[in-house]
């Protein structure tokens, strides 16, 4: 059975989404949760505190799967090829919460919030940096970079607009509604893109 912190969470997230964080109001929070407004205050002191617990759980579900390939005897391309699949099928996984991540970082409108998400980026940025280099040492340091970048900006434009999806690739069988699909094409993407800018595993 679901418990209040975990119902508080998961109402958030859909009313983030579905209202923004800013059109989100506590009220709502606890109606959608179907718990007392002094339950959010006992758990997360604010709407503030839950929306930094939510990105918080997220990241630290995610460092648990890239410290898993750290510790994997693996080729270099193919680790790289691992982590990037891996953090996307985490995101797709917490589609609600990276919306609210991507959103957010890109408003710029609550320091909090951003630097918090900025300290994320940059503890797992480094670890991406370094696969990327091990697996092509002579690449350009700009490249090196803006692979992750624009990898990582591809998935948030597939789960923030999602309709887009259905008009792009004018695929009858595609729904953007499902997840094992939109994670399907994403894996398409990524391997495509590594092999185009650092070769085949």
């Amino acid at each position: 059975m679901e418990d209040s912190r975990s119902k508080i969470l998961n109402a958030s997230a859909q009313l983030f989404v579905k209202n923004g964080y800013d059109g989100t109001s506590v009220r709502q929070i606890a109606k959608e949760a179907g718990v007392n407004i002094a339950m959010i205050s006992y758990y997360f002191k604010s709407k503030e505190g839950v929306l930094i617990d939510l990105i918080s759980e997220t990241a630290r579900q995610l460092k648990e799967k890239t410290d898993h390939i750290k510790s994997l005897d693996l080729e270099p391309r193919e680790r790289v090829s691992k982590l990037f699949i891996t953090i996307i099928d985490h995101f797709v996984e917490h589609d609600m919460v990276s919306y609210v991540f991507g959103t957010e970082l890109s408003l710029n409108r609550n320091k909090n919030i951003v630097d918090l998400i900025l300290a994320i980026v940059s503890k797992n940025q480094k670890y991406t940096y370094e696969c990327i280099k091990a697996c092509k040492p002579n690449i350009d340091e700009t490249l090196c970079k803006m692979i992750p970048v624009m990898i990582l900006g591809m998935v948030n434009k597939a789960l923030s607009t999602p309709r887009a999806l259905d008009t792009a690739l004018e695929n009858q069988s595609f729904s953007s509604n499902n997840k094992s699909e939109i994670r399907r094409y994403l894996h398409l993407f990524v391997q495509d893109y590594l092999t185009l800018q650092l070769g085949k595993e």
